[in-house]
């Protein structure tokens, strides 16, 4: 519906105190149109979203409907106008304790416009989530993050929205169930709903959207139409001069000694067992759709699960980490999947978030040296770049990419053996995936490390050797030079005949052997 605007955006501006986060932005949204927005962390994404949604009120600037002025008290308001909102951090929206079919009807707990019966509540969710497959009596925190994120979804495209904003919808979700997530979207754009699709996977910008907005540093940069140049785009984001990290070409060229070894391992139970090694001066990357037992996997090196069967070792000693605590100890830090959840205390600076797992280092007699713990937190800081007010400042106030610094670059301030990051870019634009790996990189020369992505591509800068998970089982090892996306993509979807057969024995792990296939079972 050409010349048609659903939604305005004019001269949009917000400050917080003498730091501007949006400058004079301004956009319009059309009935049936899926738009893109993108921008590094920092760049406003989120505080145009919380403007949108009602959760916040602009400095500056107005918003329209259908040419009108609105003004949102709150996001009741804009819900009560056409907006709906999925944010990122999933566990916003929605109620642990209860079950999954009063999540997907939370709408109506009080409307009062029908009397609740538990009948009652589960016809009305099978409705919002036809075909979803989840267990409808089930507590709603029993369930995986992408469950809980499909549970918020599926409510918010069955709300009659006018405008439906999407923040990182598929930061938790399957390639299957990103593909019906775009299914959902387009054939809520196809009823006339306007759509503001943001996400760091410039793939899925690319597959779904009609327009492409981009912010950098507060304001609005750029604009594209489909078809998308995507190298425009991320040149638009970065700004002049961008940096977008290492490359990886190959294994170091001497690896060092062994520091794990995985002999007969699983990584769910019921799946195959299998092996694998971890030299000092490599990134072992491990992929997979989600589901396929990456998290599972490291959390058993991680010391936060118990190791399924099989056994492992740290430095030729058996290592049997009975918690993170005990692992640490070791030696071995795991940074986990979800941040906000299991890495983040709330209200809590970025100093202590910094020290936490160092008090002793910081204390004299039992009490903490304040100067030390800032000290330690600004070498984080100066050495990840991590944009925001300072050491004190509240972890909140970063941005996510800002957040997942902190969280990664406190475990390199102690001297570890093993390094474990699953999903360290998770919600991370391009920029702050460039820092990470960057630092990453440079620690590998002299700690082991394991990182887990389900986007292969984050691993393409940053591992020498990629184990290939499907449905618990090793599907497949590569050397990255070998890790192309059309061998990646087979090997996640378990298609028979993917890898390229090597000298070293199935699940050797041994560098340079080339691609395996199938860990053996044992």
């Amino acid at each position: 519906m050409a010349g048609v605007v659903t939604f305005a955006v004019t001269s949009v501006s917000k400050a917080y105190g003498a730091t501007t986060a949006l400058s004079s932005v301004s956009l319009d949204l059309r009935p049936g149109e899926i738009v893109g927005l993108i921008g590094t962390n920092g760049a406003g994404k989120s505080t145009l979203i919380k403007i949108l949604s009602g959760a916040t009120a602009p400095s500056s600037g107005t918003l329209s409907f259908d040419g009108r002025p609105v003004t949102f008290g709150g996001p009741l308001d804009a819900q009560a106008a056409g907006v709906q909102t999925v944010h990122q951090n999933i566990d916003d929206g929605v109620v642990f304790g209860a079950t999954v079919a009063d999540n997907l009807t939370l709408d109506t707990l009080a409307g009062g416009g029908w009397f609740r019966t538990r009948a009652r509540v589960r016809t009305a969710a099978a409705a919002v989530a036809p075909g979803l497959g989840l267990p409808l009596d089930a507590p709603v925190e029993s369930l995986p993050a992408s469950a809980r994120q499909q549970i918020v979804i599926a409510r918010a495209l069955a709300r009659r929205a006018r405008l439906l904003i999407l923040d990182e919808p598929t930061s938790t979700l399957s390639e299957v169930e990103a593909g019906a997530l775009a299914a959902r979207v387009r054939e809520a754009a196809a009823t006339g709903v306007s759509v503001l699709y943001v996400s760091h996977r410039l793939s899925e910008i690319e597959a779904l959207c009609d327009r492409v907005l981009v912010l950098r540093d507060g304001e609005l940069v750029a604009a594209f139409a489909a078809p998308l140049d995507r190298a425009a785009i991320v040149a638009a984001m970065l700004g002049p001069a961008a940096d977008l990290g290492p490359t990886r070409t190959g294994l170091p060229a001497e690896p060092g000694q062994e520091v794990l070894v995985a002999d007969g391992v699983r990584a769910v139970r019921g799946g195959r067992a299998f092996g694998f090694q971890v030299r000092a001066g490599e990134v072992l990357g491990v992929t997979g759709l989600v589901g396929a037992g990456k998290t599972e996997l490291l959390e058993q090196l991680g010391g936060a699960r118990p190791l399924v069967s099989g056994s492992l070792s740290l430095g030729g000693v058996p290592y049997e980490p009975k918690d993170p605590h005990d692992a640490i100890a070791a030696g071995v830090a795991l940074a986990p999947e979800e941040r906000a959840a299991q890495s983040i205390v709330p209200g809590w600076s970025v100093r202590a978030h910094v020290t936490l797992p160092w008090l002793r280092r910081h204390g004299r007699s039992g009490l903490l040296a304040r100067r030390s713990e800032h000290a330690a937190a600004r070498r984080v800081i100066e050495l990840f770049g991590v944009r925001g007010p300072g050491p004190e400042a509240p972890i909140e106030s970063l941005s996510g990419g800002n957040q997942q610094k902190v969280v990664v670059g406190r475990w390199l301030a102690g001297d570890l053996r093993l390094l474990v990051l699953d999903e360290p870019f998770r919600g991370v634009d391009v920029a702050a995936r460039a820092d990470i790996s960057g630092v990453v990189r440079e620690r590998a020369r002299r700690t082991a490390v394991v990182v887990a992505s389900s986007d292969p591509q984050e691993l393409h800068g940053l591992a020498d050797r990629v184990l290939v998970l499907h449905e618990g089982d090793l599907a497949g090892e590569l050397p990255i030079a070998d890790a192309t996306p059309e061998r990646l993509t087979a090997l996640m979807s378990g298609t028979p005949g993917s890898g390229t057969p090597g000298s070293g024995a199935p699940g050797s792990g041994i560098p340079g052997s080339g691609a395996t296939e199938r860990g053996g079972a044992r």
